[in-house]
């Protein structure tokens, strides 16, 4: 009975991290192509076949940059909070024993700190580059 029941748990998971997977990925690969985005200012804008969201101005190759930076930094929140959801799951399912238990808390505990060790980077780049570093304009 624990074992089927224990199949039954892991189908579930794998269905609903796949459905969930599914439904956030292929909406964000259906981004539309238009043929104006650029990156860069007027006098020296260059075509990109995507829009990065570039802000226009100055150099084309550091209004780049900074568009993929930002893209970026909304990677690490991302896989952040991916971390944690697996971690919590992880803890959840340990039931008694100790050593799962322990890699969940270690899971967490090792998100928080890379998180942490993000915004101190954040806040460091922001705080030596004039202007700040994610504020491109």
């Amino acid at each position: 009975m624990y074992k089927l029941l224990k199949y039954r748990f892991k189908s579930f998971i794998l269905i609903a991290t796949v459905t969930t997977i599914s439904f956030g990925i292929y909406p964000s690969l259906a981004v539309p192509v238009y043929a104006d985005a650029s990156c860069g200012g007027s006098g020296q804008s260059v075509p990109t076949a995507i829009d990065f969201g570039c802000s226009h101005t100055g150099n084309p190759i550091t209004d780049l940059m900074f568009a993929v930076i930002r893209i970026l930094a909304d990677g690490v929140g991302i896989v952040v909070i991916a971390s944690i959801v697996v971690a919590g799951i992880q803890y959840s399912t340990s039931r008694s024993d100790p050593q799962a238990a322990a890699d969940a808390i270690t899971r967490i505990r090792s998100s928080l700190i890379a998180l942490l060790i993000y915004l101190f980077g954040f806040a460091l780049l922001n705080w030596l580059i004039p202007g700040g570093f994610f504020n491109s304009s």
